[in-house]
């Protein structure tokens, strides 16, 4: 986001008068922001998501919502790839808001890292730009002075118009010149700094050269609102200029350039009325004068009319139709006094606010370009209404109210986060007990003391090399047979001979000790396998109890967690919903009392003129009393 000519408002250069700077500053109407354009916007690759989600935000005039994300980001333990792009957006974005020290802070921190040569280069120019908004000039100049390379196309040309205006301050106007010649030709700030240079020329005793350029702005071909407003602008101040140094036709001229529609028709039509009038031209006067009549009567201009077309039938010696018309002005400038104080008591009952947001003012930034909000209030209220100052505190209370309306929403949800908590309370406690159960040390401890047994009998088949004890259930079986045989064979050994019975009796138990002789050591290590793999298994699940364990008692913590940070995220927005009611309250005081300001100043200005206009009166009835 980048500032443009507004930024000039404060500059106040040494040696130069204040009808120098209030030129200067007067080239501003309607121009804030300068947006990048297309192609620019396409060199510039957005990689990280943050960054981007931010970037969008910006583009679609949602600075707060962008401010909101880069915060986020910057909390976010994701790694971010444009962090450096990213702090510098969100202190163009404080500066935008008027957080001038936030801002300062974070282009130093930007400058303590290492950055490229472009990003710095940029922290070089916004920190430049803000000390020039806080009206430290030099230091301003010396940080431009740090860019070591050009600037992308956007940000080139305000930097040339800053030093176009410092060049200004020091009445360096060949400098200034120079300068502003080298702004590319296509950029409105090219314009604003050879208006600046020519306003200066002329209120510096250096007529000639500031028509010039005033008068090549004031013939331009424009296409869009801002050059037009600003070509109608460059005419008044040639015409007002002219008017005051007596070139009468001259002034007439510039003066006729200007729109009957625009902005500043107002002041072009009373300045012809004079300037017809000087030149004794009066029924020529009444004609731009009489058509301010048919215009907003609380405009300046036209309340200056209203007592300008009797001063002109007095000049011209019809003085019945002066008395007239100046008894019609008091009485005009009574009823007006009458409908400001009226303004007055409803701006204290807050119709102003009233207005604004009946007319959806503060959801559509640009509704009160198209049709102020209709109110008691308003009329008295156009150049207020349409003023930067104005808009920007009628922005700030906009995002004061979303910033309300957000908290609102975040409220609100709270119910529903502790309804999804209990709900998750309640379903891990139904299946906790089932969970112990699973995790029981009880079994665990079983199963170890079974192990313990096991381990106990392998160590005793290895201590005495008891193959028999490895013996499958087969081969068991089978010696039980043997036994059994041998059993038999003893109770019929007497009875009859069994030599043979015994000899194969002992053929077939011997095969079979050494087949289990032989097979024991293959047998006891798989057996010692075994035992191997069942103290992996019992560690696994060892640490598996252990770690069900932890889980269940974290998630206990974690519920109540959960619970306290909910109760102290409510009692936090509570207290913001507190704070942000203050500073809208604050912020509708503020608007209110800029309004009254604006009123009370008309007012004084209206007391002003029905005074001259009595006095013009008493003046008048005297001399038409000596006539008698």
């Amino acid at each position: 986001m980048y500032a443009s000519g507004n930024s000039s408002r404060r500059h106040r250069g040494k040696g130069r008068s204040g009808s120098v700077n209030r030129c200067l500053v007067a080239l501003l109407c309607g121009c804030f922001w300068l947006p990048l354009d297309a192609a620019e916007l396409g060199e510039h690759r957005v990689v990280d998501l943050d960054y981007g989600r931010a970037l969008y935000q910006y583009f679609q005039g949602n600075e707060l919502l962008a401010i909101t994300h880069l915060m986020i980001a910057a909390e976010s333990p994701r790694s971010r790839t444009q962090k450096d792009e990213s702090n510098l957006l969100l202190a163009d974005l404080y500066y935008g808001y008027g957080l001038y020290e936030e801002s300062r802070q974070l282009f130093a921190e930007l400058l303590t890292a290492e950055v490229s040569d472009s990003v710095q280069n940029r922290i070089w120019f916004n920190l430049a730009r803000l000390r020039y908004e806080q009206g430290y000039y030099d230091q301003a100049r010396d940080l431009l002075s740090r860019i070591n390379d050009r600037l992308p196309a956007h940000i080139e040309t305000e930097r040339k118009y800053l030093l176009t205006n410092l060049y200004l301050g020091n009445r360096q106007y060949d400098e200034a010149a120079d300068l502003s010649n080298q702004i590319d030709a296509g950029s409105i700030w090219k314009i604003y700094a050879r208006y600046n240079l020519a306003v200066s020329m002329i209120e510096d005793d250096r007529y000639e050269q500031g028509k010039s350029l005033l008068e090549r702005i004031g013939k331009l071909e424009a296409t869009t609102t801002e050059l037009l407003a600003l070509r109608d602008r460059a005419n008044l101040s040639l015409g007002l200029k002219q008017l005051r140094m007596e070139l009468n036709e001259a002034a007439l001229e510039s003066l006729s350039r200007i729109r009957l529609e625009g902005p500043f028709s107002n002041q072009a039509l009373l300045a012809s009325g004079w300037a017809w009038y000087r030149q004794n031209q009066f029924d020529k006067a009444l004609l731009p004068w009489r058509v301010l009549l048919r215009r907003n009567a609380v405009d300046a201009a036209t309340q200056e009319a209203i007592l300008a077309i009797p001063s002109n039938y007095a000049e011209s010696g019809q003085n019945l139709l002066a008395v007239r018309n100046y008894e019609a002005a008091a009485k005009q400038f009574d009823a007006q006094l009458q409908l400001l104080d009226g303004a007055l008591a409803s701006i204290q009952n807050d119709g102003l606010i009233a207005a604004l947001r009946e007319n959806a003012l503060l959801y559509d930034r640009r509704s009160l370009q198209r049709l102020p909000p209709s109110s008691d209030v308003t009329p008295q209220l156009h150049t207020l209404l349409a003023s930067a100052e104005f808009q920007r505190e009628i922005r700030r209370y906009q995002q004061l109210l979303d910033i309300r309306d957000s908290l609102r929403y975040w409220g609100n949800s709270f119910p529903a986060l502790e309804l999804m908590l209990e709900e998750r309370r309640r379903g891990f406690e139904q299946r906790l007990p089932e969970l112990q159960r699973t995790t029981s040390f009880d079994r665990l401890e079983l199963l170890v003391d079974q192990r313990d047994q096991f381990a106990a009998e392998v160590q005793a088949i290895e201590s005495k090399q008891d193959y028999l004890a490895l013996a499958s259930p087969a081969e068991k079986e089978h010696f039980d047979r043997l036994q059994r045989v041998t059993d038999a064979i003893g109770k019929i050994g007497t009875q009859r001979n069994t030599g043979y019975q015994q000899d194969m009796l002992r053929l077939l138990s011997g095969l079979l000790h050494y087949e289990l002789a032989t097979d024991y050591p293959v047998r006891f290590w798989k057996t010692k396998k075994q035992l191997i793999l069942l103290d992996r298994a019992l560690d696994e699940s060892d640490r598996r109890v252990d770690s069900l364990r932890r889980i269940s008692e974290r998630t206990k913590l974690e519920f109540e967690i959960f619970q306290g940070r909910i109760r102290g995220q409510i009692e936090r927005i509570k207290n913001l919903r507190g704070n942000v009611t203050e500073l809208l309250q604050q912020q509708e005081n503020h608007i209110n009392g800029l309004a009254i300001e604006a009123i009370r100043q008309q007012q004084q200005h209206i007391v002003q003129l029905r005074l001259s206009a009595r006095f013009e009166l008493a003046k008048l009835y005297d001399k038409l009393a000596a006539e008698q």
